[in-house]
């Protein structure tokens, strides 16, 4: 006979079984070029990946804490707890601020939390909790006229930074509040925009805010108040603004073009923004795998010590010169032992 058997089809059919006992008739799906079987149609395996998929992205958004039936039991009498008490005593400074919390950030009724949130900075407007809701408040909701709202935003985040370094006193309204919102619908653009500023004014997180930030856009790209937020930080995350980063955020990278690269940078690439907001900031560089930016030249040499680390010598050991290969950009290079010297040209080729 031949050596070489056909390799099986690689295709899915529908067989049936019936259960001896009961005599019911049970449907599943079987591949027997691979061997695989399923009680899922293709359709519905599709169907639950993309359920997975989407419950991993919003774990990344929200956090890894999984919510239980007492955890939401507890949240839902904290925020009834909060309207009732505000109702019975709306003088007192906790009602306030709770129920200023929830307008903003359960409700998303920016007109109504507005003089709640003024009640509560007339009463103390040095609580870093009140400063920071506030602050948040006043750029969430783009209250104008604006540039004077993100200066007065700005400062009650620095003077309560300075009366709370830790954030000790936010964590909780975070939680109960900003986290909470997006849980209940991780698809509602302003729950999304007030957690992004959580993480940019509050935490300075600013690639977590970015991820937030699109997540809000993917779900309304025409939302006024996302748009002009995210416009705000992007244009601040430069060289001089509030929210100053190693590099423009990710997004900036899907409309520039490669300008520079060399076989001794690796991964690294120079990149330039055609439509960058601040003039003078155009060059960046770019790294293919961990998709960060830098507007200053990498440190050469803690990318050439990252190479070696990663990379298996493959001749040379008993010479001076070393051949490296690099398994992620799947490139040789070689190392000088004497002189301290990196090359991507094999030494004997080198032009003197």
């Amino acid at each position: 006979g031949e050596d070489d058997l056909p390799e099986p089809v690689d295709e899915w059919r529908t067989e049936q079984i019936v259960d001896p006992t009961t005599g019911q008739v049970h449907v599943y799906h079987v591949n027997y070029g691979t061997g695989q079987s399923s009680w899922l149609t293709e359709k519905e395996a599709a169907v639950l990946v993309q359920r997975r998929y989407r419950s991993k992205h919003e774990s990344d958004l929200i956090g890894k804490k999984k919510l239980d039936l007492v955890d939401v039991v507890n949240a839902l009498k904290f925020i009834q707890g909060a309207r009732d008490k505000y109702d019975k005593d709306p003088n007192k400074l906790a009602n306030i601020v709770n129920y200023a919390l929830l307008c903003h950030c359960i409700d998303l009724d920016f007109e109504k939390a507005r003089p709640i949130y003024k009640e509560a900075m007339k009463v103390s407007p040095n609580h870093p909790l009140i400063a920071r809701a506030y602050g948040i408040y006043l750029l969430a909701s783009c209250q104008l006229p604006r540039a004077t709202s993100f200066q007065t935003a700005c400062r009650l985040f620095n003077e309560a930074d300075l009366a709370d370094p830790t954030q000790s006193k936010f964590h909780s309204a975070t939680e109960i509040y900003f986290r909470w919102s997006v849980l209940a619908d991780s698809k509602n653009p302003l729950a999304l925009l007030n957690f992004a500023l959580v993480h940019q004014c509050i935490y300075k997180k600013y690639e977590h805010s970015e991820r937030l930030y699109r997540a809000a856009l993917a779900a309304d790209p025409t939302n006024e108040y996302v748009t002009e937020n995210y416009r705000l930080f992007t244009e601040e995350r430069y060289p001089g603004g509030s929210y100053v980063s190693l590099g423009p955020p990710f997004s900036v990278y899907r409309r520039s073009t490669i300008v520079e690269e060399r076989p001794e940078w690796a991964e690294w690439v120079k990149m330039k923004d055609p439509m960058c907001p601040k003039k003078g900031f155009e060059i960046y560089f770019f790294n293919r795998f961990t998709k960060t930016t830098r507007f200053n030249e990498p440190d050469w040499k803690l990318v050439w010590d990252a190479r070696v680390e990663r990379s298996s010598c493959v001749s040379g050991k008993t010479t001076h010169w070393q051949e490296y290969y690099d398994p992620r950009t799947k490139t040789t290079f070689f190392y000088d032992g004497y002189s301290k010297r990196y090359t991507c040209v094999r030494p004997e080729m080198r032009k003197s």
